[in-house]
């Protein structure tokens, strides 16, 4: 943060600071010289200072700046975050001017907007509160099996997601047959021999995941897109696939399609938030119907004849 010196004294450090200040704003640099007078002098007619930037009949002064740079921040980091903040200030007021200037302003109706937009923004802020304060965040399994059951319609996939096990090697990894013969067996004993050998050879692997995933998610990793939608349904055997010298040897454990219903256990976090967005929704029309009630029950409100 830019801050005025008690008694007009300056270090040696803050000389550097603005040397390279004024180094770096060359097209700035009146707003500098105006910063040291600011620094220089202790009292000053305008409580705001003097200004260090200006844009047509606007001003930027530097107790504007206050908080601006965060604390241990020096040197060029610092420079160039007042640079960036005073350019933005500078373009801001600049759309502003042309604005004003090229459309007719109805200031009651901007006075109305703006008062609307203040009504809603102190309404939501209660609302947040009053979420925050009592909205039950506990959503359990039953209630999520419930929610699934009667909204099943609405947990149709829109693209197929895959449950996958793979094994990334280079392509002169050794005993590759071996490797695939213990990828295909559920034996507990060759799955930890094959994982004993993917630590030693593999540098990314995934034997034992059981969650789904979409195609485009898996396509960050693996080369899925390889293998065509017609073989999704050839689960448990093994893909192999030569991609950027690496040779990636892939098992579909499962697999769902598009327009078919989506997995709950894919969708619980899904279902948890509705169930949560029902609740905010059923707590905020509850508290509106409690205080209009309780406003009528105090005779505060009254409807006037005409």
């Amino acid at each position: 943060m830019l801050k005025i010196l008690k008694h007009g004294q300056i270090t040696l450090k803050r000389l550097y600071f603005r040397s390279k200040m004024m180094q770096l704003f060359k097209n700035l640099t009146y707003l500098f010289s105006l910063s040291l007078v600011l620094i220089s002098c202790s009292n000053f007619s305008d409580s705001k200072g003097k200004p260090i930037a200006k844009a047509f009949d606007k001003y930027l002064y530097l107790s504007d700046l206050d908080g601006l740079v965060p604390k241990n921040t020096h040197g060029n980091d610092s420079v160039a975050i007042v640079k960036a903040f005073i350019d933005q200030w500078q373009h801001e007021q600049v759309i502003q001017h042309q604005a004003e200037n090229n459309v007719n302003i109805d200031n009651k109706s901007i006075e109305s907007r703006l008062a609307n937009y203040k009504m809603s923004l102190i309404r939501f802020e209660y609302e947040q509160e009053l979420i925050r304060q009592k909205l039950d965040t506990l959503v359990g399994d039953e209630e999520i099996q419930k929610f699934y059951n009667d909204n099943k319609d609405n947990f149709q996939l829109k693209k197929p997601i895959l449950k996958v096990s793979y094994i990334k090697l280079p392509e002169n990894a050794p005993k590759i047959p071996m490797v695939k013969k213990l990828f295909s067996s559920k034996d507990m004993r060759d799955v930890d021999l094959l994982e004993k050998y993917c630590f030693k050879y593999s540098p990314n692997f995934s034997l034992l995941d059981t969650a789904w995933h979409y195609i485009d998610d898996l396509e960050k990793t693996l080369p899925i897109s390889r293998i065509s939608e017609n073989n999704y349904n050839n689960l448990n055997r093994i893909f192999e696939i030569s991609d950027n010298n690496a040779l990636y040897l892939i098992i579909l454990r499962d697999s769902k399609f598009r327009d078919s219903l989506s997995p709950i256990v894919f969708e619980k976090e899904n279902i948890k938030n509705l169930i949560l967005n029902q609740r905010k929704l059923a707590l905020i029309n509850q508290m509106e119907k409690e205080v209009f009630t309780e406003a009528q029950k105090n005779n505060e409100l009254e409807i006037y004849d005409k």
